[in-house]
């Protein structure tokens, strides 16, 4: 089971950024409004993220990534942070939280609830930071590590600042609000949700945590 997630950490930071070709990162749709750079060092904080939607367009078709069973398996096994070194300018590091999903958790469907260790996050090779040209945030995977060790180093995803609706709110989420963000690299797009951290149990005192994402 340990050599199976372990497999699954190694290939999901694959699936994330690994497949970008291009080294620069060319932002394809203006937005009107300038993007606050605060709404995401401010709202993110170390909030687990959850891969909703992966896909490719190529040429006039779109490719479900996510049809592969096996990367669904992965992608389960692995929730994304974003850790802010402090202010907005500053370079900040992706983490991850491991877990792996829970059968008949307290949320009706479509929500999706996983257990997982939260005393601390693991590193990865990927950073991300403001880049005042382009006006969104970049991150970049700078080398192999023992979970990530498959993204190449030096490439780059960019936020689509104009499929940024990240809010964190509970209710809302539960409700059906979009609380969605994008990230863009080559011909591939990766929608993520926050994921809401619940107490199996009132007096829950150890680190391990129910995770939700609606």
């Amino acid at each position: 089971m340990k050599k199976l997630l372990f497999s699954a950490l190694i290939l999901s930071g694959a699936f994330f950024i690994g497949s970008c070709t291009d080294e620069s990162v060319e932002k394809k749709e203006v937005v009107a409004e300038e993007f606050d750079k605060e709404r995401f060092y401010s709202q993110i904080r170390t909030v687990p993220f959850y891969i909703s939607k992966a896909y490719r367009v190529v040429g006039q078709d779109t490719i479900n990534v996510l049809a592969d069973s096996l990367k669904v398996l992965y992608r389960d096994a692995v929730y994304v942070t974003f850790q802010a070194s402090g202010g907005s300018g500053d370079i900040g590091y992706v983490h991850y939280y491991a877990g792996s999903a829970w059968t008949n958790p307290p949320f009706a469907p479509p929500a999706k609830a996983f257990s997982t260790e939260m005393k601390f996050s693991r590193p990865t090779n990927m950073t991300f930071n403001w880049d005042d040209t382009k006006k969104t945030v970049v991150v970049t995977s700078s080398g192999a590590d023992n979970a990530f060790r498959l993204v190449p180093p030096g490439k780059s995803a960019y936020l689509d600042t104009s499929r940024f609706h990240y809010k964190y709110d509970f209710e809302a989420a539960k409700a059906g609000a979009d609380q969605s963000m994008t990230w863009i690299y080559d011909d591939y797009t990766i929608v993520m949700k926050p994921m809401y951290v619940f107490y199996k149990h009132p007096d829950e005192t150890l680190f391990l945590r129910g995770i939700v994402v609606f």
